[in-house]
């Protein structure tokens, strides 16, 4: 399964494809992952171009599987804004949808900072920390 997942995210070569069908496609996939699809993901995961890696992030936003949220917490630190940003906002949505076991993880990969240090990801780290505290 995860090659089709894996196909997916690489293949789609326009945007608003991916926004407006492949992205529900990569969602219905991830359901579907077994173990071994998982390790796959999660091992091959770094050497991913930037557009795979946050096409990834995207897809995880609606995924209540514990591995899901490794990966993103993973992608929190990408050398990439873009890959970054996506992985903050599907964090948020598996905070909201009620998936986020473990709020206290995803605050201390969030306080730790980012390479980029851009003020635009700093603003989306803390109005998340702010939000999973008060929850």
């Amino acid at each position: 399964m995860f090659e089709e997942y894996d196909f997916l995210l690489e293949s789609i070569g326009s945007e608003d494809y991916w926004s407006d069908v492949g992205i529900d496609i990569a969602i219905s996939n991830i359901s579907q992952l077994d173990n071994s699809s998982w390790n796959k993901l999660e091992s091959t995961l770094l050497a991913k171009s930037e557009v795979w890696r946050g096409r990834c992030a995207e897809s995880l936003g609606d995924s209540n599987d514990e591995r899901a949220l490794r990966v993103l917490l993973t992608l929190l630190k990408a050398r990439e804004e873009s890959v970054v940003i996506h992985a903050i906002e599907s964090i948020e949505s598996v905070f909201l949808a009620g998936y986020l076991h473990d709020r206290a993880q995803v605050i201390r990969a969030l306080d730790e900072g980012f390479e980029a240090e851009s003020r635009t990801l700093k603003l989306m780290a803390a109005t998340l920390v702010r939000k999973l505290s008060e929850a």
